[in-house]
């Protein structure tokens, strides 16, 4: 047997305990012993941000833990051969390999502004999906190693909310404990919202040198910073807000296009790099609260469900018709996604990419979402309830900026809603104790009640976000000119260069509708630009 293991492990001395290993036993003999003992149910009692590989005898698995925020890729060759890496560009300069775009993916990165495991956007890459073990030789059947096939848990489920609460006190307490042990001068992300308000609450109490980091702007329509100072006042939290400049964004787009493995149209990505950068130098761990919204789940907007139980029921082409009259007519224009779609799953993706016609017509040939993670999730989950049904699609959804932030920053995080026992908890509570009308994230703000007044937190929630149309829009649309004027990249991704340029003219003329569109293609054409053609 070897391994060959990448990232951190937050309870290597729990494991070294159930092992009957000496104390001071390194991690990788650990994670040997751990295997011998209970082979892949091994990778479900990791607690950790990690990515391994495990060779035992003529099979290999690859495997990365439930946040996915550590890659790990697998090339397979004409003649059967695999190669393996936890990172994207080193796999691809092993002798044999080939860069080739895959046009599935391609695909796939216009409707979601991302490509989201197992696919990536080169033909014969595969990534390891989060929380699911990726064989070689390939297995049928495989499932992820998710709570069910888990060790025992430690505590009964609560009674009532009240004993929901103080359990989660007590996990959230422990997982904050384990990432920020031996830190020296830690930070944490604080928007403003619930879960980095909770995270920042509880870390407040153990570690006086905390410092609370806000990414603010000039916008108030933004601008999370006014709510997250008064948080962090009163926390006693040293606070910074910072605004970056239209040259710092810009800076960060050219370092993001170059160095991201893959494209990658996150709104927010920019943001998440300068921060991550600024952090790198100042602070030894950074707290993010990423995972909440995944544990708890979320239900969608009213509209939504309408579309998904009933709209869904009637003939498409009425339907979509009556739909695209509404988007035209005064004061209708709000409703029209209940009816306007093509797929269900649609009115649940999070950014407006292309539609499927679009993207026929920018590339030229057939297009389907099938083989997409989103679809197939949507296809398991399509007769649940719609708070089940949503929050597996959260999971499924495409989420690639924090594993690029940190992997192109060095910043070192820590994602206490990650932590293995206190995800289990969250997702083992009854749907009442996680959602309640008005009342989104139930446990979690009944927690946060108790460290922070609500005066002080409730309220509107923005969301992390970024201005993006002014963004693409300043300096006389300078990026959309640069990139969408021409350019040879057009010719690498095979792309209608008439379509491509009317939108951009559409844009231009002040339609704010094709803000994703345009964004997407920006962002494709920049890190094509960086990264050659492949084909």
């Amino acid at each position: 047997h070897s391994i060959a293991f990448q990232g951190e492990i937050f309870n290597a001395c729990d494991l070294r305990r159930q092992l009957d290993l000496a104390a001071q036993t390194p991690l990788m003999p650990l994670l040997l012993a751990g295997w011998q003992r209970w082979r892949e149910r091994l990778f479900a009692r990791l607690d950790g941000l990690f990515a391994l590989a495990v060779r035992d005898g003529d099979d290999v698995v690859l495997y990365r833990d439930p946040s996915g925020l550590c890659g790990l890729y697998r090339y397979v060759d004409g003649q059967g051969g695999v190669a393996f890496a936890t990172d994207l560009d080193v796999l691809l300069r092993l002798p044999g390999t080939q860069q080739r775009l895959a046009r599935r993916s391609l695909h796939e990165y216009l409707r979601f502004l991302e490509v989201t495991a197992p696919n990536t956007i080169f033909d014969n890459v595969s990534a390891a999906e989060a929380g699911l073990p990726l064989h070689w030789p390939a297995r049928d059947g495989a499932v992820p190693l998710g709570p069910e096939t888990d060790v025992d848990p430690q505590e009964a489920l609560p009674a009532n909310l009240a004993d929901a609460v103080a359990m989660l006190d007590g996990y959230l307490q422990r997982s904050v404990r384990s990432r920020l042990a031996g830190a020296h001068h830690p930070a944490a992300f604080l928007s403003g919202g619930v879960d980095s308000a909770l995270l920042c609450a509880i870390a407040a109490r153990q570690h006086k040198e905390l410092t609370a980091v806000t990414v603010g702007f000039n916008s108030a329509a933004y601008d999370e910073a006014p709510a997250a100072q008064r948080i962090a006042l009163h926390l006693g939290l040293r606070h910074e807000a910072l605004r970056f400049s239209r040259a710092d964004y810009l800076d960060a787009f050219e370092r993001f296009s170059r160095d991201a493995e893959q494209p990658m149209a996150d709104p927010t990505s920019l943001a998440t790099l300068l921060v991550s950068e600024h952090c790198r130098d100042r602070h030894d761990i950074v707290l993010d609260g990423t995972g909440a919204d995944e544990a708890v789940g979320m239900l969608p907007a009213r509209h939504v469900r309408l579309a998904v139980r009933s709209a869904s029921l009637l003939p498409a082409g009425a339907r979509r018709g009556v739909g695209r009259f509404m988007r035209a007519a005064p004061g209708l224009a709000g409703f029209a996604p209940i009816l306007d779609f093509e797929h269900p799953a649609d009115t649940m993706i999070r950014w407006d990419g292309f539609r499927r016609p679009e993207i026929e017509a920018l590339c030229g040939e057939p297009v389907s979402f099938a083989h997409t993670s989103f679809y197939l999730t949507f296809e398991r989950y399509q007769d649940a309830s719609p708070f089940d049904l949503y929050s597996a699609l959260v999971d499924a959804m495409p989420g690639d900026r924090l594993t690029q932030a940190i992997r192109i920053s060095g910043v070192r995080m820590g994602f206490p809603f990650y932590d293995r026992e206190t995800d289990r908890f969250l997702r083992a509570l009854p749907i009442s104790y996680r959602y309640a009308p008005g009342e989104p994230k139930r446990v979690l703000r009944a927690l946060l009640t108790q460290y922070v007044p609500p005066e002080i937190w409730s309220g509107p929630k923005r969301g992390f976000t970024f201005p993006l149309y002014d963004f693409l829009a300043a300096d006389n649309h300078l990026l959309v000119r640069r990139y969408l004027d021409e350019g040879t990249w057009l010719s690498a991704a095979a792309l209608a260069q008439g379509k491509v340029q009317a939108y951009a003219r559409q844009f231009i003329a002040g339609d704010r509708r094709l803000t994703f569109r345009i964004w997407a293609l920006v962002v494709l054409a920049a890190w094509l630009e960086h990264h050659g053609s492949p084909n």
